[in-house]
């Protein structure tokens, strides 16, 4: 398991939230992050993070034009 750092902006908390999360691969992570965008209107971005590297970034303006 690698340790990942998830930053999920969410309109109803005013702010990001920071989570602390074990997955399997970079993949499962990036999948993590798609459903908790999709998860909620309130949700506006989701971020992922392996050490320094941000694996990567979703937001709802993709959510939209999709």
């Amino acid at each position: 398991m690698k340790a990942y750092r998830i930053l999920v902006q969410d309109s109803r908390l005013g702010g990001t939230v920071e989570l602390a999360a074990e997955f399997r691969s970079d993949a499962r992570a990036r999948e993590f992050a798609c459903e908790r965008l999709a998860s909620s209107d309130h949700v506006k971005a989701v971020e992922v993070w392996a050490g320094p590297i941000r694996l990567c970034r979703y937001a709802s303006d993709a959510r939209r034009a999709a």
